[in-house]
């Protein structure tokens, strides 16, 4: 889908009120530098709805996404000024974040996730036995040249049991989400949510292609792009 957030969870001690440690959100979910337009970069908020402070840290992971929809992530902060760093968001309170690129423009389009890593607290000298609940949670930043373009795909279609086996390719030299497509057999349309539930992860990026499976359809469908 096109909204991607992650959300890690770590036990470390027994027991805390659920609400300290309900999550946070990062808003928006999905954002876009677009080069030299914004050479300036991007605002996202930080959004504290605890009662207590919230202690973050900012880091940011270039993605990889395999034909199966497998991911990998590579540490990416030396491309990007984060401002702040880290910050101490007060109880439901927001906090203003700075997204720049620093590299020159890329040649086609790179896509990364900005964590938010909750800091642990020192509960050494807490009366009562307690359980923090450490929290990451993502939001996808892309970078991405005025001009360049996605250019979706079908590079093949097969009946398989149940289904229809496709590929999906991204010529173009901008990225793409597989939910802003449709897939028509014969006048059935498959787009959407629908489509997204059945690619799993929907990001193709540049040069790259997705291959999954359609349920309850027949045939080669033709694509429809946005």
């Amino acid at each position: 889908m096109r909204t991607i957030t992650f959300l890690i969870t770590a036990a470390v001690a027994t027991l805390l009120a659920w609400s300290n440690a309900q999550a946070f959100d990062i808003t928006p979910t999905v954002s876009l530098i677009e080069l030299p337009r914004q050479r300036g970069g991007v605002t996202v908020l930080l959004r504290n709805p605890r009662t207590v402070p919230l202690p973050v840290v900012f880091e940011i992971h270039e993605r990889a996404i395999a034909e199966n929809g497998a991911e990998q992530t590579t540490p990416a902060d030396e491309l990007f000024q984060i401002l702040p760093p880290q910050v101490v968001v007060p109880p439901g309170g927001t906090q203003a974040v700075r997204l720049q690129w620093l590299a020159p423009p890329p040649a086609t389009s790179r896509s990364f996730t900005l964590f938010a890593a909750e800091v642990p607290v020192d509960l050494s000298n807490s009366a009562a036995s307690q359980l923090q609940t450490l929290l990451k949670i993502g939001a996808s930043v892309h970078i991405a040249a005025a001009r360049s373009q996605p250019r979706p795909v079908l590079l093949s279609a097969q009946d398989t049991q149940g289904g229809v086996g496709v590929t999906l390719g991204n010529e173009g030299d901008r990225y793409f989400y597989i939910d802003t497509v449709a897939l028509d057999f014969n006048g059935k349309r498959i787009t959407g949510i629908e489509l997204a539930n059945a690619a799993g992860r929907t990001l193709v990026l540049p040069g790259a292609r997705r291959t999954f499976i359609i349920e309850n359809v027949s045939g080669k469908p033709a694509l429809v792009s946005p």
